[in-house]
């Protein structure tokens, strides 16, 4: 591999798995009930906000994150609709930003209560993201010839990037913990 080489997925190649349907609902349930939790509980809200930035702005703080939070639930779900795990990136990524953020913030408070719940969080999304991305490297290597082509260079043993193999071997790994699961037997 070259440094600079394009590693993405050459078009058409799907990197849909069936279980990005469960990320899916996942992001967007865990979207849709802060929205939702924000409106039962905005005075709530608004206290936690002031301990972090004063009463000032904190009204202004909340509602922007709110609205981000409505574009990453809305972006989930055009990521479920269009089967584009892609799509999951901005609201995983969005969310741990978040998380490492109250967690910086809660340093400075001496919040230690809120910096363990915001690592925790931040720990559960970064999971989400590698599993995402692990299930996209599997429905690559699934979807790919399983000969490669004359003159054709592969990027890596299987056709997938360092990080996608090591993904892929990880989710492998942790189906293997599971134990043997009988596989169903073709219908004639």
């Amino acid at each position: 591999m070259t440094v600079g080489a394009d590693v993405r997925p050459a078009a058409g190649v799907r990197t849909w798995h069936r279980f990005h349907y469960a990320v899916g609902v996942f992001i967007i349930a865990y979207g849709v009930t802060g929205l939702v939790s924000a409106v039962l509980l905005w005075g709530d809200r608004l206290d936690e906000i002031e301990g972090y930035f004063g009463s000032g702005p904190a009204t202004g703080v909340l509602v922007f994150a709110k609205v981000v939070e409505a574009l990453l639930v809305l972006s989930a779900v055009a990521g479920v609709v269009l089967r584009r795990d892609m799509l999951f990136v901005p609201p995983l990524a969005g969310w741990m930003a978040g998380f490492a953020m109250f967690a910086v913030l809660d340093v400075f408070k001496g919040r230690w209560g809120g910096l363990i719940e915001h690592l925790l969080y931040l720990a559960a999304f970064v999971v989400l993201l590698f599993v995402s991305y692990g299930l996209s490297a599997k429905a690559q290597l699934a979807g790919a010839p399983k000969e490669a082509e004359p003159g054709s260079s592969p990027v890596g043993p299987r056709g997938l990037t360092r990080t996608q193999e090591f993904a892929l071997q990880a989710i492998e790994r942790a189906a293997a913990l599971t134990g043997p699961r009988p596989r169903p037997q073709k219908r004639d």
